[in-house]
């Protein structure tokens, strides 16, 4: 089970809203994206009869970065899960990369443990051979493996920027290629929804009303997207797993679910402030 996404990668970009509802761009998204450190509480939204897991509570910590040539992502999630049989389990997922912002480069590293025992490390880098083409990942950990990724691939920020850009031009959805870096086993299809989009200040989440929100960080324009990951080497019609969340146009997230099949959990925003950008 992956915790914690790509789905929750920021961007930001100055708008205008044109009309008809439909936003206008006076940058391009991605010229000046805003670091930030977001703290959600974890709770179980769903579980199916049968499904073995009755209880979770937790919280996942985001941290975007901005490191000059690059952008940077420390995702950690501590869980704890309640089941229909056996004791409690604890476990935690670290997550945590570095992509250039040409889109071609990646670094990327995984860690989780279940119970304080270390259960799986994964350890690589990816590279794209040029925009819209192609590339290699290699992986040190768990073991060393070279994967082809195939034309189109993206990378999180990079998939995050190309879902933004496709809400402002008013866009329902979008399908692109997704490489992570959480698994070993290859990219995904990721089939994206886009709701219609929400006006600045028309809709302040609930979030606001915690002082330990930044409630400029939730001011702008947002949209509600539904994602689907399909592992490509899978043969499954359905899903690995999806990411129900509200993305506001400078790139926070919030009203997550993250659904695994058998239960869902959902993401409630906590903490939410500004980091400083570097003088580059």
């Amino acid at each position: 089970m992956k915790v914690g996404s790509a789905g929750l990668i920021s961007a930001v970009a100055i708008v205008a809203l044109a009309a008809g509802g439909t936003v206008a761009v006076a940058a391009p998204i991605g010229s000046d994206l805003a670091p930030h450190r977001a703290v959600y509480a974890m709770s179980l939204n769903s579980t199916k009869l049968g499904g073995g897991v009755t209880g979770a509570s937790g919280a996942m910590t985001y941290k975007f970065g901005d490191s000059c040539d690059g952008w940077t992502v420390e995702n950690k999630t501590v869980l704890s899960f309640a089941y229909n049989e056996g004791a409690p389990v604890a476990t935690t997922w670290d997550f945590v990369t570095w992509e250039s912002k040409d889109g071609l480069h990646y670094h990327f590293r995984v860690r989780s443990t279940r119970d304080g025992v270390v259960s799986e490390e994964i350890d690589g880098v990816a590279n794209l051979d040029g925009q819209g083409k192609g590339g290699l990942a290699k992986f040190t950990l768990p073991e060393p493996k070279t994967i082809r990724l195939p034309k189109g691939t993206l990378f999180p920020t990079e998939h995050t920027i190309r879902l933004l850009e496709a809400a402002q031009k008013g866009a329902h959805s979008l399908e692109r290629i997704l490489f992570d870096g959480t698994g070993t086993d290859g990219a995904f299809d990721v089939n994206a929804v886009i709701g219609k989009p929400v006006v600045a200040n028309a809709n302040a989440s609930p979030a606001v009303a915690n002082p330990a929100v930044n409630a400029a960080l939730l001011s702008a324009p947002s949209w509600h997207m539904q994602m689907a990951f399909f592992l490509q080497a899978g043969n499954d019609p359905t899903p690995d797993y999806e990411v129900a969340l509200r993305y506001y146009l400078n790139g926070v997230a919030d009203e997550v679910v993250q659904s695994f099949g058998n239960f869902s959990l959902k993401g409630t925003l906590q903490q939410l402030e500004p980091l400083p950008k570097p003088d580059c």
